[in-house]
């Protein structure tokens, strides 16, 4: 389970321009574990379930919605089943928050995802999680939300 959730936040991270956007992102407790870093996205493991992931993409989604941007990263999945989503205000921007149940290679998962545009770029920050250990990660991925976002330019 955890190396399929692993494989499939790596895999939605496949559009970043790396070396030329930095995302900064929020603290996370001690359990989680940095897996991944490479400037535009970064991934965290926490080990008893779940992950969570940042990634920046420049150029691209200027004129796309965010509801589109949303359901891109969300292409291939199977199952799925919307719990919510809500437009928020994240540093001044227009974002979207979306919660949905899906599979993910037969196997349940929870996913939590919130996609914002800011400077000529698109952020990704989301939570994958088997539903049993989901809403015990989800503060934890508030915080994270709360602390990231800011983006700089190399």
């Amino acid at each position: 389970m955890t190396v399929r959730i692993l494989t499939f936040a790596f895999a939605l991270l496949g559009a970043s321009c790396a070396g030329q956007q930095r995302v900064r992102v929020g603290t996370l407790p001690a359990a989680w574990q940095r897996v991944r870093d490479d400037g535009a996205s970064v991934a965290f493991h926490h080990a008893s379930g779940g992950t969570i992931v940042s990634a920046i993409s420049c150029g691209d989604g200027d004129d796309v919605p965010l509801d589109v941007l949303t359901n891109h990263l969300l292409l291939g999945i199977e199952g799925r089943h919307d719990r919510a989503r809500e437009r928020l205000v994240l540093e001044g921007r227009a974002a979207l928050r979306t919660q949905l149940d899906a599979r993910l290679d037969g196997v349940p998962v929870a996913l939590e995802l919130v996609v914002l545009k800011k400077d000529g770029c698109t952020i990704d920050l989301y939570l994958v999680a088997p539903p049993p250990a989901f809403e015990e990660r989800r503060a934890d991925f508030e915080q994270f939300v709360s602390g990231s976002v800011a983006v700089s330019r190399r």
